[in-house]
């Protein structure tokens, strides 16, 4: 989700993704001589920056012509004609190109694709040299109680884990806008109940992080949400689990819920924020099957005049019982839907399993559709973004993605709130480093990258790891490890049926 209003971004992604081939670019990206090179361009100078931010500001501003920088200064020359090319790339202008430089997110990521080529190379789907998003639960507060909750969160829960205090909150909110991680969502528990939550915020901007808020939306008065476009966040996904206030707040805990809710996103439409807000649905066997609640969703959406329903895959987790998942096949038919609601040009009903990646890229095999998912925020026609879509790949844990808990515990994936893997405070100090540290060199995360070595566990064989991968935290779920296949897949089915014969659900 982190990057919905990809479509917004200053390059166009047809472009790029018919630039992206697999010949000359990557190869030359790949090689040792490019590698030495970028290697170079990205270690810190005594004013702790590194010469590719240098030449990127130097870029940005820079008026001179050709032959006043050779005059000037020669290093200029190679990056300008690194970004030259670049322009080529992402089919913009060079005016264009220093606007674009100019904003910090752009900063952050091109830091970080550079990184990410010395480290991993450029491989499909890309493992990045830090997170391309943090997902923070900042608490695990919260005002309903609903059955799926992964955090087990909520005022009659057994017990609020032992969260960092404010103080504490802000020092890891301010390590983490040094890092080059361009993208953060805020969540939890729900973010609007910490008392620390407009300070975090505040800085997350300040520090030119793209930002997005994950909420149940009962707290989002009018006041509010002045509040939060003030700040300037990139979307808000607003949680509704049905159509109607008996079915939403039978799912939520709390009588009231589905009223407060679509006030909460009538009200940050009222301030103008129509085009970053967007209904966040999970897809549980109670509300989207029992009670085929995914139709009701898409008249909301369309009655609101917002840009998309996002469809949030069901992880037996927290609360989340084993009972109300869907079956493979239940997955599948709900596939349709999406699919049907891509070919009416709706681009808006996207979905966080894996799968749809791999449905989408079977229809277009079979000469059945042209349309392509990328990741989970954005869509376009299959052919002109074959590339683009295999190089950012389906599942991001370990690869692009990391969560982070209330107590600063680091996590591979919100949905897999109990595989600690680090902490953010390390021997009594909270710096960037411990997270960067984990992310480096954690052997749960090189278990979850090392899953796609290792088709012959997996019902395609590798012919779509590239496009979905499964989805590692219902792996985990179901089998407790981290390697085996996805229960949420059809194609999976025989080898799962095999797998629970063999293991004792957990």
């Amino acid at each position: 989700m982190g990057l919905w209003n990809l479509n917004k971004f200053p390059f166009n992604p047809d472009k790029l993704s018919d630039n992206l081939k697999k010949g000359s670019l990557y190869k030359i990206l790949n090689s040792s001589l490019t590698k030495k090179v970028i290697s170079d361009y990205i270690k810190e100078n005594e004013n702790g920056k590194t010469k590719l931010e240098e030449f990127i500001e130097k870029f940005s501003t820079d008026t001179r012509s050709i032959f006043g920088r050779i005059l000037k200064e020669k290093e200029t020359i190679v990056p300008y004609i690194i970004f030259d090319h670049i322009c080529k790339i992402f089919d913009i202008e060079r005016s264009e190109l220093k606007d674009t430089f100019k904003n910090p997110l752009i900063k952050r990521s091109i830091l970080n694709i550079a990184e990410t080529v010395i480290k991993y190379g450029v491989k499909e789907p890309l493992i990045f040299a830090q997170p391309l998003m943090v997902v923070w639960n900042i608490t695990g507060r919260c005002n309903l109680r609903c059955k799926h909750c992964y955090q087990d969160a909520g005022i009659l829960s057994k017990g609020l884990p032992k969260e960092l205090t404010n103080q504490e909150k802000i020092k890891v909110m301010e390590e983490i806008v040094k890092t080059n991680i361009p993208t953060f969502a805020f969540a939890g528990g729900e973010p609007l109940m910490d008392p620390v939550f407009w300070e975090l915020a505040k800085i997350g901007k300040e520090g030119g992080l793209y930002m997005s808020i994950n909420t149940n939306g009962t707290l989002i008065t009018e006041k509010v949400a002045e509040r939060l476009k003030e700040i300037g966040f990139a979307y808000y996904g607003v949680s509704l689990d049905g159509g109607s206030s008996d079915i939403h707040d039978s799912f939520r805990g709390s009588k009231g819920a589905f009223e407060l809710a679509l006030n909460g996103i009538k009200n940050l439409i009222k301030v103008g924020e129509k085009d970053k807000v967007c209904i966040s649905f999970t897809v549980a066997r109670e509300n989207a099957i029992i009670k085929n609640q995914i139709p009701e969703m898409i008249k909301l959406r369309d009655a609101l005049g917002i840009r998309k329903v996002v469809l949030y895959n069901y992880i037996p987790c927290g609360r989340g019982d084993f009972g109300n998942d869907l079956t493979c096949e239940e997955r599948e038919k709900l596939f349709e839907i999406f699919y049907d609601d891509l070919k009416n040009g709706r681009e808006s009903l996207l979905s966080t399993a894996p799968q749809f990646g791999r449905y989408c890229k079977q229809m277009y095999d079979l000469g059945i559709g042209d349309f392509a998912v990328i990741g989970h925020f954005s869509s376009g026609n299959a052919k002109k973004l074959k590339n683009l879509v295999e190089l950012i790949g389906g599942c991001g844990a370990a690869r692009a993605y990391i969560a982070i808990q209330p107590d600063g515990s680091i996590t591979p994936c919100v949905f897999m709130p109990d595989v600690y893997i680090g902490n953010m405070k390390k021997n009594g100090q909270i710096k960037k480093e411990n997270l960067l540290d984990v992310w480096d060199n954690s052997d749960v995360l090189k278990m979850i990258r090392d899953r796609r070595n290792h088709p012959e566990r997996y019902g395609c064989k590798g012919k779509y790891f590239s496009v979905c991968g499964g989805c590692v935290a219902r792996s985990y779920a179901y089998f407790g490890d981290f390697v085996s296949p996805d229960p949420g897949c059809i194609l999976n089915k025989k080898i799962v049926e095999n797998l629970k014969k063999q293991k004792t659900l957990v």
